[in-house]
């Protein structure tokens, strides 16, 4: 008895002694990491080391690439034009050509520093700083072309927020035709160049010897200015950059980017998520505000999932669209550039887009990068009236914001595709959906196509991921999702209109009764399937209820008679799954999602243990969200094959919760470290990987 009352003193002696060490869970007046959310510093150093490799390749390193295109919220009147900026940052001789302005104007090209104006928005006004660098003089094929040489001294303090092409006489305050901007990437780029880092923009140019480079030019895009982004500046972007995407109005209709992509959902929504919003929640503004009654199809919203998107232009009818998850971007948003794959083809874009964003790869205005993405949805998801007259409707954001979100965006999720062939499932169940998903072509016996042998899925989901097997980027295919008979959008909105996809030319004849027009060639992206179980319902009209269902509607004749059906060299794609294969599948894709909760969860355990407060809490509860979603995909399929690691997953969601509520911070860190453990127990349960 006396032993025992020892033990309980010095236990209670000790948690004392804990409690009165590290109060962190709740002191938040002590400093602490930044709250990241999903965001990952780790994740997007990966990215620009990714993207600096690949910019080195293509030569000519010194020289910044802006596209110069039209944007439906900055240009001052519609136009047909395109352009391009070269400038090489080492000696300042810049490049401008632009085609398809309208011949009997002239034009001219400027560069715009917005951090003169009040509101410090991305479309200049009046007090930014801008320079004039002369006018476009028209070539023999029917372009134009500027050439010159910058001038160190007239750019002393002046930072390149964007290039803007007008008319002649027309200032890009008022008006601007051709907008176009670094982007994060590009920036922390140049700026890390050693060549960058001792020479500013006041220092005079030398009498004699070489010129000082001019990559002070470039917004630093709040990193430190080393010989790389250390990683608590990117912590503080990607910070920033998840307040901003959490938290912002921009003074429009309460909506925020997290109003559709919600964290604690893999960074979108679905019926059974809406269904528990209460009915003041910004996403059914539609609903509460008669002058935006019209922004979405409130029936198809609740019960769909679908959000209602101008694609085509908001002189068009829109579209109904899912929202698409914002997991693992920079594995899923590398374009297919014709002129890399064989000339102009069917299968591939123009390489004026950026990046292969929305369900149809041009999901973004202007030169359609992730930068602008946030741009267009402010435009069309949050303004206060459907005039969307920029700052009367909203505010148009800085270019510190559209930075900071660029950042948090491209931190999310995994940091690259995984290598199917290391790993080996433990169930046999899901290694045969593995061999079914694998196999790349049908394959031919006597002169024969021999179907059922293979699903055909690694042509477009190379590893499971967004990629084509052949080009490794993100492809559009026409696999006919809008042929399906009876679309359930369509029973519930009759006059909704078909969905055309990529591009935005008129098309006839289009979708499940032939009788429709639409805007598009019929392609959409291919999505990653790593995170598929997670993110039902499925495809861009959300037309499809499960994943078994999504992967059995490849049987059917609107894949087997599209053009997505065969591949670019001929090949046939075609399918035909007994029921069994399909739940093969299933299995696989399961398990590949539940392998990335685990992850997801981890990391994010670990960083709660770093936070305090209310920060370590809801950090807590994004990881415990993954969590539950293992063990819900798992599930999902009825069929077991890891029973005994589900068991591992529900007890450490079950230390998850205890920790949730514990106080005192090394007890509730011991209760995450044992969950951590168990998640890895129950992940190889699953699988085994190869070195």
């Amino acid at each position: 008895m006396l032993s025992s009352s020892r033990h309980l003193a010095s236990l209670a002696a000790a948690l004392v002694l804990a409690a009165a060490l590290d109060t962190a869970f709740l002191d938040e007046s002590q400093p602490a990491a930044p709250m990241l959310g999903h965001g990952d510093a780790a994740t997007l150093r990966s990215v620009m080391e990714r993207w600096k490799s690949r910019h080195e390749q293509q030569g000519d390193a010194e020289t910044l690439k802006l596209a110069l295109v039209p944007s439906s919220t900055l240009s001052a009147a519609r136009t047909q034009g395109r352009g391009e900026l070269r400038l090489n940052l080492l000696t300042g001789a810049l490049e401008v050509k632009a085609r398809g302005l309208p011949a009997e104007r002239d034009y001219e090209v400027w560069l715009a520093d917005n951090r003169g104006g009040t509101s410090r928005a991305v479309k200049p006004e009046a007090g930014d700083r801008l320079i004039g660098l002369g006018m476009l003089r028209r070539t023999a094929d029917g372009g134009a072309i500027l050439r010159t040489t910058l001038d160190r001294t007239s750019l002393a303090g002046f930072e390149l927020d964007q290039a803007i092409i007008t008319e002649s006489g027309t200032t890009p305050d008022r008006g601007g035709l051709l907008f176009g901007a670094p982007n994060l990437l590009q920036r922390t780029y140049f700026s890390s160049q050693p060549w960058s880092l001792t020479v500013s923009g006041d220092a005079p140019a030398p009498a004699s010897g070489p010129a000082l480079p001019f990559a002070f030019l470039l917004p630093k895009a709040a990193v430190a200015q080393t010989a790389g982004p250390d990683a608590a500046s990117l912590e503080q972007l990607i910070a920033r950059g998840r307040q901003i995407f959490v938290e912002e109005t921009f003074d429009g209709n309460g909506r925020t980017c997290a109003t559709c992509h919600r964290p604690d959902n893999n960074h979108t929504i679905d019926p059974r998520y809406i269904a528990k919003l209460p009915a003041s929640d910004p996403l059914f503004v539609a609903e509460y505000n008669p002058d935006l009654k019209d922004l979405e199809k409130p029936a198809l919203l609740r019960q769909m999932g679908l959000i209602l998107a101008n694609v085509d232009g908001f002189d068009k009818p829109g579209v109904m669209r899912s929202v698409p998850h914002l997991l693992a971007l920079p594995t899923s948003i590398d374009v297919e550039v014709c002129v890399e794959h064989g000339g102009k083809g069917d299968f591939c874009e123009d390489e004026a887009f950026a990046n292969a964003l929305g369900w149809s790869g041009d999901g973004s205005p202007g030169t359609g990068s992730l930068r602008e993405f946030a741009l267009g949805a402010i435009t069309q998801h949050m303004p206060k009236t459907l005039n969307r007259v920029p700052q009367v409707d909203f505010r148009l954001p800085t270019d510190e914001e559209l930075t900071a979100l660029e950042a948090y965006m491209l931190s999310l999720g995994r940091t690259q595709d995984i290598d199917l062939s290391k790993l080996s499932f433990n169930s046999p169940l899901v290694q045969q959906g593995k061999l079914l998903f694998d196999v790349k072509e049908n394959p031919v016996r006597n002169g024969e196509v021999i179907l059922g042998e293979t699903a055909n899925c690694n042509g477009c989901h190379q590893n499971a991921g967004a990629n084509s097997s052949t080009t490794h980027a993100n492809p559009t295919r026409d696999t006919g999702v809008e042929n399906m008979r009876t679309p359930p959008a369509f029973l519930l909105d009759p006059a909704l209109a078909v969905d055309g996809g990529f591009g935005k030319e008129e098309r006839v004849s289009c979708g499940f009764s032939q009788d429709h027009t639409c805007y598009g060639n019929g392609r959409f992206n291919t999505p990653p399937l790593v995170e598929a179980a997670d993110t039902a319902p499925f495809f861009h009209n959300n037309s499809v209820n499960t994943l078994e269902e999504a992967i059995a509607s490849y049987n059917g004749d609107s894949f087997n008679q599209s053009p997505g059906a065969k591949t670019s060299s001929g090949k046939d794609r075609r399918v035909k799954l007994e029921s069994s294969q399909v739940t093969a599948i299933a299995l696989f894709l399961r398990t590949l999602n539940a392998l990335e909760n685990i992850r997801s969860s981890n990391s994010l355990s670990r960083k709660s243990m770093d936070l305090r407060g209310r920060n370590a809490k809801e950090t807590l509860k994004l990881a415990m969200a993954d969590t539950e979603d293992a063990i819900e995909v798992l599930q999902g399929g009825t069929l077991l094959p890891y029973p005994e690691a589900l068991a591992r997953l529900e007890e450490a969601l079950a230390l998850e919760k205890k920790a949730l509520h514990t106080e005192i911070g090394p007890l509730r860190n011991l209760r995450l470290h044992k969950a951590i453990a168990l998640k890895l127990q129950a992940k190889a349960l699953m699988v085994t990987e190869q070195p």
